[in-house]
């Protein structure tokens, strides 16, 4: 009796939980990073499935550590078994030491992309109605990003350097027309370039779309989380609490980009891996669906 009392005291003090979720929170500049809405969504797909699976209980890893390291790491499975990861254009890839979990968790609105110009060119942007047209202007991107590969398999041509602000200043300049960002990226990148570049201005008229979204990928040594994760946000999905709560996250922001009056024009991106769910029209957001 007294050994296996003390057996008890020597296990780890989160033993007593069916689950243990043990998720990278370094900032959110990094890939694999869990931020704020990822973390509320998977406290919610794990309450959906405490019936089934049992108490949790989340253990956050704070190191500032690559995305390469966190990978390792996960595939380990000793001190991360979650990362949260774009699908479609992110290096190096998760796919193929992790389980992914087959679900948009932000339906998708990674793929959708505003663009920072110089407000003296709204007009002529104005005139772009389709990919031909597209075809005629240049974009600019981060040097290594992820999106550089779609424009180019798209044969629209592509500026890089390495800089965030060389960009802007390229951009200002003239040597390229656009530059595309992802819709949660453009208010604070504003904020912090608009007043030292006054001509800085989010583009009105286009809306451009590549299939790119984020996801959960945890390690192949939990395998019974990857299938409770899934079967929460499957349960949110069947009870309409998924697009409740994307609604209550990004509702504004969407309505303040004016989506639905916006000219989409759609890419290709062929690095999609064959388990994403893209004929499951539920999962994905659709500008031409909102309010």
């Amino acid at each position: 009796m007294l050994i296996g009392l003390l057996m008890l005291a020597i296990l780890p003090y989160w033993a007593a939980a069916d689950d243990v979720v043990k998720l990278v929170t370094f900032p959110r500049l990094r890939p694999g990073a869990i931020n704020s809405y990822d973390l509320a969504l998977l406290h919610e797909a794990l309450e959906r499935t405490r019936r089934d699976y049992g108490d949790y209980e989340v253990h956050p890893f704070t190191e500032d550590v690559s995305f390469g390291r966190a990978i390792e790491l996960a595939t380990e499975g000793r001190l991360v078994n979650v990362l949260s990861a774009g699908v479609g254009q992110t290096a190096p890839s998760p796919e193929r030491d992790m389980i992914p979990v087959a679900f948009p968790i932000d339906k998708g609105l990674l793929g959708y992309r505003v663009a920072f110009i110089n407000r003296r060119s709204e007009d002529r942007l104005s005139r772009v109605h389709g990919i031909e047209d597209l075809r005629q202007l240049r974009v600019g991107q981060g040097s290594g990003w992820g999106d550089v590969r779609i424009y180019e398999h798209e044969r629209i041509p592509v500026e890089t350097t390495y800089d965030y602000e060389s960009l802007v200043s390229m951009l200002l300049h003239g040597r390229f027309d656009l530059f595309p960002r992802g819709l949660w990226e453009v208010a604070p990148e504003l904020a912090e370039y608009g007043t030292r570049y006054p001509d800085l201005a989010v583009e009105r008229h286009l809306l451009l779309h590549y299939p790119f979204f984020e996801a959960f990928y945890v390690s192949r040594s939990a395998p019974r989380l990857a299938s409770r994760i899934t079967a929460g946000l499957e349960r949110m999905v069947a009870d309409g609490s998924f697009d409740a709560f994307f609604a209550r996250h990004f509702g504004k922001l969407l309505a303040d980009l004016n989506l639905r009056q916006r000219v989409v024009i759609e890419l290709e991106n062929p690095y999609l891996p064959a388990w994403v769910p893209v004929k499951r029209k539920e999962l994905w957001f659709d500008p031409a669906r909102l309010p």
